[in-house]
């Protein structure tokens, strides 16, 4: 599998992989992820995604926000989110981030064990903030 960034052409293919994995959130605005720092894997057709923000403050520290982070339900438990996960902390790295916010479902088990794994820690609860149920912020120093 090949991870890159996503080309500005692959928007669509990028916001149905996020409608197949998130049927019941609302969908992206057109180019939401060619205005994002976004990169894809697949080998050829693309299979997975994760986006980004980075917000540098007033004082010079960076923070890279994890926007999105999506893999076709035929393709999961292969590893590629992971894979995903470590391009987009490297990606917040290479411009640097020290310090990594991410959100995920409360039962996205799948998500929670790779922020876990990447030394994350949850660090706040969010009542409602999916359209599926509560949330957590996890953080950590990259």
């Amino acid at each position: 599998m090949t991870i890159r960034p996503m080309e500005a052409h692959e928007d669509k293919r990028v916001r149905d992989i996020f409608a197949l994995c998130h049927p019941d959130w609302p969908s992206r605005v057109s180019e939401w992820y060619v205005a994002y720092p976004t990169v894809v894997i697949g080998d050829p057709e693309l299979v997975g995604f994760t986006s980004c923000s980075i917000s540098p403050s007033a004082t010079g520290l960076v923070t890279l926000y994890g926007n999105d982070l999506c893999v076709l339900p035929t393709r999961r438990r292969q590893g590629l989110g992971w894979a995903l996960a470590e391009a987009r902390l490297a990606l917040g790295r290479a411009v640097g981030a020290t310090t990594f916010l991410g959100i995920t479902e409360d039962a996205n088990a799948a998500m929670i064990r790779i922020f876990e794994r990447q030394g994350l820690h949850p660090c706040q609860r969010l009542k409602g903030y999916f359209p599926t149920g509560d949330g957590t912020v996890w953080a950590g120093s990259l």
